[in-house]
């Protein structure tokens, strides 16, 4: 369906925000992504309208990443994914992430170079109803490269 797949960036970055804006759109079945610059841009915007996935960064000014994906999660606002140089695989952040609800973790340093695979995950999440951020770590094992390098 054309434009069926709603998603929110959230990053003080306008840089990643038009990077991830360009690799999403490319895709006819996402609708332009909308964008925040901050947490409570993002607030706004998610008690307006309903989306399939928030891609979120984590360290930003005033309330941080982990701060918002809290309000997310207690307010069943959407669900999220976490793209941010700090959620690298093993990393005490993106334990913490997964932990609180985020359905999955992505390397910001992977999001143009591996546009195409953050596209495909994105696919993933939103085709599937997943309730459990175990869910990334079955997907890990499934998937290889793709999970070890999100």
């Amino acid at each position: 369906m054309l434009g069926a797949i709603r998603t929110l960036i959230v990053d003080d970055s306008s840089t990643l925000r038009a990077m991830l804006d360009v690799v999403i759109s490319d895709n006819r079945d996402f609708r332009p992504p909308e964008h925040a610059a901050n947490a409570s841009q993002a607030i706004e915007l998610l008690e307006e309208r309903l989306f399939d996935l928030v891609l979120l960064d984590i360290n930003m000014p005033g309330m941080d990443g982990l701060q918002l994906l809290d309000h997310i999660v207690e307010n069943e606002l959407a669900r999220v994914m976490i793209v941010s140089s700090s959620s690298v695989r093993g990393s005490d952040i993106r334990t913490d992430a997964l932990k609180r609800g985020a359905v999955a973790c992505y390397d910001k340093a992977d999001c143009i170079r591996k546009g195409d695979k953050l596209v495909e995950l994105i696919r993933q999440i939103v085709a599937q109803n997943h309730e459990s951020p175990l869910w990334l770590e079955s997907m890990d094992r499934s998937e290889g490269r793709v999970a070890e390098e999100a």
